[in-house]
């Protein structure tokens, strides 16, 4: 099975950039012949259109995001893994997504949800989620995202090439960002 690998990030905003961070440092380990890792941190259209460019008969089987996700109720750095469950929210919610993709905002749910929307996402999206804590211009994150990246990476890496790993993971939803999730702290 092919596997690509996508950090979605903003470069030089501290800790929203860890998906940039974990996918150069990924794209430095040599990878088998079947994972791709990539910056997807880009329109979700331009996502779109970039998966709908591989062969039909060759297409992405796995897709691992890994991004800052902002949840509030748990400690910065704490990394929380799942399989998503491919649930699309409401119309109103798809165009709400589509709506902030056309005004530049780049975030893992939209990009997702747009992606899945008009089908060009892998049947298997593991999604890999870091609690920021310091939202501002600059290229230091904060101490605890930075301490979380090695063990991100490995994590990321295990997801794209250990069919066990991923198969361990709970499924989870986008919708709430509730979903039952491994948590490393």
């Amino acid at each position: 099975m092919r596997v690509i690998v996508g950090g979605v990030a903003y470069p030089d905003l501290c800790d929203y950039s860890i998906g940039l961070e974990v996918q150069e440092r990924l794209s430095g380990r040599d990878a088998p012949a079947n994972v791709v890792v990539e910056d997807l941190s880009y329109n979700p259209i331009a996502v779109i259109q970039r998966l709908d460019d591989e062969p039909p008969d060759d297409r992405f089987g796995r897709a691992v995001f890994v991004s800052a996700v902002k949840h509030g109720d748990r400690p910065a750095g704490t990394v929380s893994c799942f399989v998503w469950d491919g649930v699309l929210p409401s119309d109103e919610e798809v165009q709400r997504a589509i709506t902030e993709a056309v005004t530049g905002i780049i975030r893992l749910d939209n990009t997702l949800v747009i992606a899945k929307y008009f089908r060009a996402l892998p049947d298997q999206v593991v999604v890999v989620e870091v609690e920021p804590e310091t939202h501002e211009f600059g290229a230091a994150m904060s101490p605890a995202v930075a301490d979380q990246v090695d063990r991100i990476c490995d994590l990321v890496w295990s997801f794209a090439t250990d069919d066990d790993a991923v198969d361990a993971l709970p499924v989870g939803s986008l919708e709430v960002f509730t979903a039952p999730a491994f948590r490393f702290g």
